[in-house]
């Protein structure tokens, strides 16, 4: 299991770290979505799966004709 930073997270999936830290902080969607699940590890320490963000960005595919 990859756990990756959040730094690391935002740059697999095209954002910058502000943005996911913010919408993991306050709520707020990126572009329209959920947040992707994170793991917390102590107090500060955030980490996501890897296999986490590709279900993620799998439930973002738009099928041709369907959207």
């Amino acid at each position: 299991m990859a756990l990756l930073t959040s730094i690391e997270a935002a740059d697999y999936l095209g954002y910058s770290e502000y943005s996911l830290r913010r919408s993991r902080c306050d709520g707020q969607s990126l572009s329209g979505h959920k947040t992707p699940d994170f793991v917390r590890i102590g107090t500060k320490t955030i980490r996501y799966k890897k296999e986490v963000l590709d279900d993620w960005i799998e439930g973002l595919t738009c099928i041709s004709g369907e959207a």
